[in-house]
Order: C-alpha cells, then sequence, then structure tokens
C-alpha cells in the first residue's frame, strides 16, 4: 500500500516536477537564454506550459501572470485536488456558497401522465432523462425544457395484448436512470426486470438485459470506465461492461430485496437491502464486502420512539464515506471504518399531522390519541461528489441541503431548503462546468422527480402533478 500511495503522488508530482514533464523542446541559442532566466519566471513558463496542456480557459494576460499567483491558485489547487480525489476522500468545501434564500421558481418539465419516478442530469448539464409508471422515458433539453425525445413504453401482456416487444422499451414502471459519465450511454432499469440501454447522441436503443429475476431498483455508472451497476429485488447486485454491452458478474448476500446503489471511480459499489436493514460495501476487486447494520431507533421524539425498519437509499459522500436514509425518516453517516454510523439525525423531515376525529365517548378518544404519529421518511438522496454538500427528499414539500461539519468531529447539519410538494421519487445533482475549470466557484442545478404516488408503490397519493422540477442554484 505504501509503494502504491507513492506512485500515486508521483503521478501527480508538484511545480518542480513540472519542469520534466511539460518542458518545450529548445535549440542550442535558447537553452542558452534559459540559463539566463530567473526562478520566478522559469516557474512562470512551466506554469504556462502547464496550463495549455490542461486545456484551461483562463482569460488572463500575458502582462497580468504572477509567478507565485500561479504557485498558489492555480498549479497548486489543481495538484491538491487531483491528490485528493485519487485518494477518494472528499476535500472541496463548497456548501458555505448555497447558504442563501433560494428562489422558488422552477423550470417545471411536464411531460408525464403518471407519477414520475427516477431522473438524471447527464455530466455535461446539456441533458436531463426521466421516467415514469406508463414505461415512457423522456428526454429534455436541461436548460430550455424543451422536449427533445420521448421513449414509449409497451403494453403489458395480457389476454387482448401480445407479448410486448423488449427491443423497444419497458412495459412496465421505470424505477431507475444512470448515464454513463461520456455522456455516451443512458441505462434504465424497470418493473418489468429489464435493463434498457440507449443511446444519448443518436437516441436509438442499442441493447435489452434480462438476467434479473424481479424488479430493477437501482443503476449506477462508474465514473471512470463504462461499466454498470445495477440492483434488483431480486437480492443480487450485476456487473456490465456497457461499451462490449455484456454481462460480467452477479453478487450476492443481501436478504431482501437491494433498493438503492451508489458508486464513484473506484471498482466498488455501496447498496442497502430494504427490510433486512443492512448496508453492504462490494470490493468488486477484491471480491469481498463489507456489512454495516442499520435500524437505528430515535431518542423518544415528541414522546415517540420511531425505529428504522427499512434502509430505502443511499448516496456516497467520498469512497469512504456515505449517508442512507429510511422509513424512520433518520439521515445516517458511514465510514468504512465503523459498523455503526458515525453520526444519525433522526426524523430529519418531520413528522405526518395526525387529525383526530371526534367523538361523544372521551375513552374513544383516549384511544385514537394513542395511534403513533408517522415520520416523513426519506424517499431520495443525492450529493455533490468529493464535497461537503448532499441532499435529502420526502414527501414532507421540501428538498433539504445539508452540510458536512469540518475538521474530525462527525456529522452534517441543515444548511437550506427547497419547496416541493409531492412524493419526490428521485434526486439527480449536477456541478456545471464553469468558465473556469479551476474555479471552486459553481453552479449546480438539481432535479427532483415529483409524483402523486411513491416510487415503489400506491399506498398514498398526494394532490399534486407529475413533473419534473428544476433548480439551479448559482454559486
Amino acid at each position: 500500500k505504501k509503494a502504491s500511495k507513492e506512485e500515486e503522488e508521483s503521478d501527480i508530482g508538484d511545480i518542480e516536477d513540472l519542469e520534466h514533464r511539460y518542458e518545450t523542446e529548445t535549440d542550442e541559442a535558447s537553452s542558452e537564454d534559459e540559463f539566463l532566466e530567473t526562478a520566478a519566471e522559469k516557474r512562470l513558463r512551466v506554469a504556462k506550459d502547464y496550463i495549455d496542456k490542461v486545456k484551461t480557459t483562463t482569460t488572463l494576460e500575458a502582462e497580468e501572470y504572477d509567478a507565485a499567483q500561479i504557485d498558489r491558485d492555480l498549479i497548486a489547487e489543481r495538484l491538491m485536488t487531483d491528490a485528493q480525489e485519487r485518494s477518494g476522500k472528499w476535500s472541496r468545501r463548497i456548501a458555505s456558497n448555497f447558504a442563501y434564500a433560494i428562489d422558488k421558481s422552477a423550470l417545471v418539465l411536464n411531460g408525464h401522465k403518471l407519477p414520475v419516478t427516477c431522473v438524471a442530469i447527464s455530466p455535461n448539464g446539456q441533458y436531463l432523462y426521466s421516467g415514469c409508471k406508463d414505461g415512457r422515458l423522456v428526454k429534455w433539453n436541461r436548460e430550455t425544457g424543451a422536449k427533445l425525445a420521448v421513449f414509449h413504453g409497451q403494453k403489458k401482456k395480457t389476454k387482448k395484448n401480445p407479448p410486448p416487444n423488449h427491443n423497444l422499451g419497458h412495459s412496465d414502471h421505470i424505477l431507475a436512470i444512470a448515464i454513463s459519465n461520456d455522456n455516451k450511454y443512458v441505462a434504465t432499469g424497470g418493473r418489468d426486470r429489464r435493463i434498457h440501454i440507449w443511446s444519448v447522441k443518436e437516441d436509438k436503443h442499442l441493447a435489452v438485459f434480462h438476467q434479473h429475476k424481479d424488479a430493477v431498483t437501482g443503476l449506477v455508472f462508474r465514473r471512470t470506465v463504462n461499466q454498470l451497476y445495477s440492483c434488483s429485488a431480486d437480492r443480487m447486485v450485476k456487473l456490465w461492461n456497457i461499451d462490449e454491452l455484456g454481462y460480467m458478474d452477479t453478487l450476492f448476500g443481501h436478504q431482501d430485496g437491494i433498493l438503492s446503489i451508489a458508486a464513484l471511480q473506484r471498482e466498488q459499489a455501496v447498496t442497502v437491502g430494504g427490510r433486512d436493514k443492512t448496508v453492504r460495501l462490494w470490493k468488486i476487486a477484491d471480491e469481498t464486502q463489507l456489512v454495516f447494520r442499520g435500524g437505528s431507533s430515535t431518542d423518544h421524539h415528541q414522546d415517540r420512539e420511531f425505529v428504522e425498519d427499512c434502509i430505502d437509499c443511499v448516496t456516497m459522500i467520498d469512497e469512504e464515506t456515505y449517508v442512507t436514509g429510511g422509513d424512520s425518516g433518520a439521515l445516517s453517516l458511514w465510514s468504512v471504518q465503523k459498523k455503526k454510523p458515525v453520526y444519525i439525525h433522526h426524523v430529519s423531515h418531520g413528522v405526518h399531522p395526525i387529525a383526530l376525529p371526534t367523538a361523544d365517548d372521551g375513552d374513544e378518544n383516549d384511544e385514537i390519541s394513542a395511534i403513533p404519529a408517522r415520520p416523513h421518511w426519506i424517499t431520495a438522496l443525492a450529493a455533490v461528489p468529493f464535497t461537503d454538500l448532499f441532499f435529502s427528499a420526502s414527501s414532507d414539500g421540501w428538498i433539504r441541503l445539508w452540510q458536512l461539519r469540518p475538521g474530525k468531529t462527525p456529522g452534517f447539519d441543515l444548511l437550506n431548503v427547497i419547496p416541493v410538494a409531492g412524493y419526490v421519487n428521485g434526486l439527480s445533482v449536477c456541478e456545471l462546468p464553469g468558465e473556469n475549470p479551476m474555479s471552486t466557484k459553481r453552479d449546480i442545478v438539481v432535479a427532483a422527480a415529483v409524483g402523486q404516488e411513491p416510487r415503489l408503490g400506491r399506498w398514498e397519493k398526494q394532490k399534486v402533478r407529475n413533473v419534473v422540477k428544476v433548480f439551479q442554484l448559482p454559486s
């Protein structure tokens, strides 16, 4: 491990290493001039070469360059960011940039008749995909809200309807969407047990995978390669090579249906197993898994105790830290170093109000009052990877922004809220590329899949529109 760490650091290097990696070829006359350069002039020349190599869009004029400033703000920052992201730990503090009154106005995408169940923004921020319970997949222009393509669902097999042609699309609820990091592929999974692969550029169907034996509930691409991870209610995690459109492997371990999956750039994934109340970190290269036990209970919130019976969703902060949410409304912060959550925020989205009916018999009223309140369970999570900012959603009418605490004290605090009525069945977050790629201040786009009903059932219904709401948060 020590050797690999040294190799990793040597791959990045420092300002002195750049002199050898990016020095331009010169003739004898120019090489003689180089001996007359001062140290600051040489650092300036090397820094300019490095900036050209990484294709930055810095607009400073030549006379405005200062070697010390470049060393401090540009080169040092880039090297530090690269090093920390390779280490897999969160490094950028951006949450404080969004501690202001967020505008309630949103771009509303109205193109689904049934509840919207999932949404995904392309990594370049150009497109947005949404899926719903009618089996339709819709492609949108993220900036204008224009509908670019519609992939219609098919009717289920009945006595009147023939078997669906699965090469054309889903025949049941779409439950998950993922977009590859190179913006080439879209993967969708549904209750029909199928995974469909679509081309982003050509808007056509590429392949269908049917190896799962139950509803496909989660999909995620690795950030570095076009490797797809899927999870299902059949308690299995499957690996796919999308460049080759082929199946790779199956992972077993959960004792209940898997409801959510998350991954970043390493060859590993995190899953939550619903009512088995476990979180599992799959180390795919090592063919091992780490098991973390959930099922936390509140400390008698408002004279009531809420126990976590089901873990519904998960998102990764970095390669070693992740957040889960469940039916008790608790948000749990996990680390690979501990088997139990390092921090729990109970009843994060409040509780359902209880409307008590009137009755003549006082004893009957007393019995009704004993009915326990239900917390708003966490329906969706999303994070800006390798930063201190993540989002949670429920059916209480708010998307909540949370900020990780600085220093060695584990935990997070409520930073801000975004009003959204209805069941938020899915969240997607994207950092927009700025004019200067090295800038730490970037706008964030938040897309919410809003429905009248929960993603996996119909046990409740709210009087809202089935839409996708898009919020752009200026940094």
